[in-house]
């Protein structure tokens, strides 16, 4: 006897008696399934696609290790709190990321500065102490003109080669003799003068040894500054000379003596000859 629709009722069939071949294709939806009732193997490969997945779903139990691409992570994504302590190298920081903001204070030592890297402009005004500077790195051409005065000097500092030749003028003396007034005349007097204190290089003269050659007529010292404008005061000749008639002793313009005679000889003859220097 055939039967009328929907006559079957759940009650009317057994436990596991609708199998695969008698359900209609699309005919179980999701009322249909239990709770729980798709399992892992019910689910084929890659069916589940990206909008079958729910909000906030996808936990870090459920990532495999390596599975998170730099295509993965969205722009802005990796705050600070996701870097784990000591995971930025210096071969992760782009050229010129570092500024002067991010550096913290006193976190530059020295072992971080390279060599010649501290120019003029990186110093502080008056940052360079005494201690920071070596021991003889001041050399004169350092020392900006007239910036060493009385002050600066040391005592016993100024010695006599460190005075230029007439540089003491009779203001600079402050030893004056009894009953004189300045400026004396001359402008130093004898009692100024420590024993000893005249050395040849001090005194307003100069010997100049010329020698005449072997039967030649005439010998020259050559040019000197100091003796330009001078005078000749007189001459001796060098023991061992031959006999001979002094004809003149010329003192030139450009500081050279020449001295001639009336006829040559067979030796060599040296004549010196002191000339007072122009003052």
């Amino acid at each position: 006897m055939p039967l009328k629709p929907n006559e079957v009722k759940t009650e009317h069939i057994a436990d596991r008696a609708v199998i695969t071949s008698k359900i209609a294709p699309l005919a179980v939806g999701t009322s249909q399934l239990a709770a729980q009732g798709v399992t892992t193997e019910k689910i084929a490969d890659v069916s589940v696609t990206r909008d079958k997945i729910g909000e906030a779903q996808v936990t870090g139990s459920r990532l495999r290790d390596a599975s998170i691409t730099t295509p993965k992570i969205a722009n802005n994504a990796i705050t600070a709190d996701k870097i784990g302590v000591g995971q930025v190298t210096g071969a992760k920081l782009a050229d010129r990321t570092i500024t002067a903001e991010k550096i913290a204070t006193g976190a530059v030592t020295t072992s971080k500065i390279g060599e010649l890297q501290v120019s003029t402009a990186k110093l502080q005004d008056a940052s360079v102490s005494t201690p920071k500077i070596a021991n003889n790195a001041v050399t004169t051409q350092k020392i900006v003109l007239g910036a060493v005065n009385g002050e600066r000097l040391a005592n016993g500092a100024v010695t006599t080669e460190k005075i230029v030749n007439g540089a003491v003028t009779p203001e600079k003396l402050s030893f004056v003799p009894g009953g004189a007034v300045r400026p004396l005349v001359p402008p130093v007097a004898t009692e100024e003068i420590d024993d000893g204190a005249v050395t040849r290089p001090k005194l307003g003269y100069k010997a100049i040894s010329v020698t005449i050659p072997a039967l030649a007529l005439s010998g020259d010292s050559g040019p000197d500054p100091e003796l330009v404008g001078g005078q000749i005061l007189g001459f001796y000749p060098s023991v061992g000379n031959s006999p001979v008639q002094l004809r003149q002793i010329i003192l030139g313009p450009l500081g050279n003596v020449s001295v001639s005679i009336w006829a040559g000889t067979a030796a060599d003859n040296t004549f010196d000859v002191v000339v007072l220097r122009s003052l």
